[in-house]
């Protein structure tokens, strides 16, 4: 009998934890300092950014506010994702996608940066909120994006 009231508390915690809000605000990740835990995955080309990328990041012949446009338009098409911030100063954007089973919150940094050749570069950084492993969902969810990215310019 001892097993249900424990088995009712763990469901109750994990329920409360996914209905968590979570605001994340720009961080730039020009500057970021990766947590030591595997839980995050940074596309980032090679030497615009601080710390180590997991992959290079693209580069595109298009004005950072251009390409921001078409971030916004990949992250509304996106399942269980909302805007949660923004700086125009840094051309970052934002947003919070919760899985779909237990909705917990993980957080996608969007970032615009000119490369000394006059290109943009793109920098996509997903991390978890909760735990320490995400067997390979960061990873996952930072390419599926630049890929929905290059897809959506490819209409235009």
């Amino acid at each position: 009998m001892a097993a249900l009231p424990r088995f009712a508390m763990a469901t109750g915690l994990l329920l409360s934890l996914a209905g968590c809000g979570v605001e994340p605000g720009p961080e730039d990740l020009r500057k970021l300092a990766r947590p030591g835990s595997p839980n995050n995955y940074l596309i980032c080309r090679s030497g615009l950014c601080a710390a180590l990328a997991d992959e290079d990041g693209p580069y595109y012949d298009l004005p950072p506010e251009r390409l921001l446009a078409v971030v916004r338009r990949v992250a509304a098409a996106q399942k269980n994702t909302v805007a949660s911030g923004e700086d125009p100063g840094i051309n970052q954007l934002v947003f919070v996608q919760r899985t779909a089973w237990l909705r917990f919150p993980d957080i996608v940094r969007v970032q615009t940066i000119k490369a000394p050749d006059g290109r943009t570069a793109l920098a996509v950084y997903s991390q978890s909120v909760y735990g320490y492993f995400d067997f390979g969902a960061n990873k996952s969810r930072a390419r599926s994006w630049l890929r929905a990215i290059k897809a959506e310019l490819g209409k235009g």
